[in-house]
């Protein structure tokens, strides 16, 4: 029989009368993405931060701060993590370039042109996402500031080399998810077309292979993807199993979406017309609203919301904050305890005892090859 080795981690929750705590970084940030194996918030920071802008901004939440920034080039704007915590990918808008951010070792890295069209110019980053299990392949979504509609394809690179075959431009997929190694979803929120589009993807590079038009609608309208489903950011629901449609609707809400596994929960930042932002969460399965936190510490518009671990949120917001949103009914602190704890035997190969005095966080079971 197997032997198996059991690892064990520690936490505590912190007790509040309150499910929800909300922390608030004074930053202005186009884009945020979070890092579980450092456990820290990557911000885009624009020039209007000053002295630390143009760069990449490294959120703290254990403190709640802004502990450092790494410059990276005129204007960063949308960001892509790869999902094995090795980089994190930059699009600008004052350069016509990707860019590399090396999390490891806290640096800059690998930059490259995106090139340009002879008759509309230089290409720009208007999407970008990493391919799953492989770090260094994106797909980017280009765009040129030229020409209405501004699609100009979408390219697969390999490090800093594209693969030959782009989708079309003019009227294409703005914003694209990866669905898995093979298979990009996007949606057209620049005309009235507004097609969903699943592009293939292989060694010679991206193709369209369906288009399916008006199951979305809507200028500038992005969206979210987790299990075949698109989460648009007004609330509908797209089932991809098949030919796309909208099996069912979230109410009164507008602005970034996010599925948090964890839960089954719909997570929105959600915001009027009047600058009142609120985080609501909705299940997943039946649309029913399960909480609604308005939040008082910001005002104006939620960009993009992300999940940063176990009960925890993060968006970014029109008046320069990134806002962080605690559920403490789920949350565990990631301090490690120093205690007294027994495990035997150990390695086992049916059952072991575990005895601790402290709150048992999870329990991990590798066999002898460390697998």
């Amino acid at each position: 029989m197997k032997k198996l080795l059991l690892l064990l981690s520690f936490g505590t929750s912190i007790f509040s009368f309150a499910q929800f705590k909300v922390y608030t970084v004074d930053v202005s940030a186009n884009d945020i993405v979070y890092d579980k194996l450092s456990n820290k918030i990557y911000a885009s920071l624009p020039s209007s931060n000053g002295t630390n802008g143009n760069s990449i901004g490294i959120v703290n939440l254990d403190t709640y701060k802004l502990e450092n920034t790494v410059y990276m080039g005129s204007e960063p704007t949308v960001l892509a993590i790869s999902d094995d915590g090795k980089y994190v990918y930059s699009g600008f808008d004052g350069a016509s370039i990707v860019r590399r951010f090396d999390i490891v070792n806290k640096k800059a890295d690998l930059q490259f042109s995106l090139g340009a069209d002879s008759f509309l110019g230089s290409y720009y980053t208007e999407d970008l996402e990493v391919m799953p299990g492989k770090s260094n392949t994106i797909a980017v979504s280009r765009y040129t500031k030229t020409s209405s509609p501004r699609h100009g394809g979408v390219a697969i690179y390999d490090d800093n080399v594209m693969r030959s075959t782009v989708t079309d431009g003019h009227t294409g997929a703005n914003r694209i998810e990866f669905m898995n190694s093979n298979s990009i979803i996007g949606y057209n929120n620049e005309t009235t077309e507004f097609g969903i589009r699943r592009l293939s993807v292989n060694n010679a590079g991206a193709s369209t292979v369906a288009t399916a038009g008006n199951v979305l609608t809507g200028f500038n309208l992005d969206f979210s993807y987790s299990n075949n489903r698109m989460y648009a950011y007004d609330g509908k629901v797209v089932d991809l199993t098949t030919q796309p449609f909208v099996i069912g609707q979230y109410q009164n809400v507008n602005g970034p979406v996010v599925y948090d596994a964890t839960t089954n929960k719909a997570c929105f930042a959600s915001y009027d017309g009047n600058g009142n932002i609120s985080f609501k969460r909705f299940n997943s399965d039946t649309f029913l609203i399960t909480d609604n936190l308005p939040i008082s510490q910001s005002f104006g518009r939620a960009g993009t919301i992300i999940t940063c671990g176990t009960g925890c949120y993060a968006f970014n917001t029109s008046d320069n904050k990134i806002v962080i949103i605690k559920d403490q009914n789920l949350e565990i602190s990631n301090q490690t305890l120093q205690a007294e704890v027994q495990i035997y035997p150990n390695p086992t190969s049916d059952y072991a005892t575990i005895k601790s005095e402290s709150k048992i966080e999870k329990a991990e079971l590798f066999d002898l090859q460390g697998r």
